[in-house]
């Protein structure tokens, strides 16, 4: 049996190797000129799967190309779905969901025998894509529905995930404010702030999401997915973003081994802002998800717009005190083994 690896390649980017299936969470890999590129699109040869938490500029770019050049499997919301579309994916390799679907997954091999072999397919509609049975899967996952952070007022240049947050702008302070703020803020910056006001970042910001041929994503997100994967009586969860609903966190089942969560932003819960600091709400989140014995954070690290980056020592302590859960810190670009 392979071993199960795991790569950060920044944001949340990251290339899961697992029984024989390579995967790709998210792929934001080519990125604007002032940030270090770990792993470059055309670099990647080989993806089963991708699955995509939303469609924004930091986590789609990328899909396409890998998907076109690999005949990965994208799995993602509506929004980032028809985004890929449009830039020529082929259908049988989209799955729209929204959570609430669970999926059998599979090497390539298992694949293309079913593609040969009638025997080896599942039953499925005239013209649908091909899947193998079941029985034949090296793992699955379940999809479920999950929440975009919100940002702090000002947007600081460096957010401590120790800093107590409290109260909210109105009565519905809330992910539209995200959509309106990225379509008709941030994905203007160009045409609202002169050049020579703009800093280096801000350029390069700027030069990417202007090539949107290149750089594939929406300003909407499409609604926020979360990926409970699980391979023989153990599984991983990748939620991407500082946010979630009380209930899902609380009910999920099997319960993850590892847990790869956002902890950047200011916490959303239940499609609210939460009162208290991010710190605080990972204590709770990972409290609910019954203490996995790893957590990994993600989105935390260099950005070239505010906030530039978050300080997560103050989550890290929290959840070491007062939750069994450890924190692996990875490095970019390093293969970490999983214990699954």
């Amino acid at each position: 049996m392979k071993d199960t690896t795991l790569e950060w390649f920044g944001a949340t980017t990251f290339r899961l190797r697992i029984r024989g299936v390579t995967i790709f969470l998210d792929t934001w890999l080519d990125r604007p000129s002032v940030l270090p590129v770990y792993l470059a699109v055309d670099q990647v040869t080989d993806a089963d799967y991708i699955f995509i938490s939303h469609a924004h500029f930091d986590h789609l770019p990328g899909a396409d190309r890998i998907a076109i050049n690999t005949g990965a499997t994208v799995i993602a919301n509506g929004e980032a779905i028809n985004c890929l579309r449009q830039a020529g994916v082929p259908e049988e390799q989209l799955l729209p969901v929204s959570g609430g679907e669970r999926i059998p997954l599979f090497t390539r091999e298992i694949r293309d025998k079913a593609k040969g072999n009638v025997a080896l397919r599942a039953p499925g509609p005239p013209g649908g894509p091909v899947f193998p049975v079941h029985e034949l899967a090296a793992l699955s996952v379940e999809v479920w529905p999950s929440l975009h952070c919100l940002m702090p007022s000002g947007h600081p240049e460096i957010i401590d995930t120790g800093t107590v947050y409290t109260g909210a702008a109105t009565p519905f302070t809330c992910t539209l404010d995200i959509t309106l703020g990225m379509k008709h803020g941030l994905l203007r910056l160009g045409e609202l702030m002169p050049v020579e006001k703009q800093s280096e970042g801000q350029r390069a910001f700027v030069e990417y999401v202007s090539d949107r041929k290149r750089n594939v994503f929406s300003h909407c997100d499409g609604g926020q997915l979360m990926y409970n994967f699980l391979v023989e009586g153990k599984a991983l969860l990748w939620s991407a973003h500082l946010g979630g609903y009380e209930g899902i966190l609380k009910d999920l089942k099997p319960k993850p081994d590892v847990a790869i969560l956002g902890i950047a932003g200011r916490a959303n819960l239940n499609g609210k802002p939460f009162d208290g600091s991010a710190a605080e709400f990972a204590v709770q989140e990972i409290q609910w998800l019954e203490s996995p014995s790893q957590v990994i954070w993600c989105l935390h690290d260099e950005s070239c717009i505010p906030p530039y980056r978050i300080d997560t020592l103050a989550a890290t302590a929290a959840v070491e005190k007062e939750t069994e859960s450890k924190v692996l810190h990875l490095t970019h670009a390093e293969v970490y083994r999983l214990d699954l």
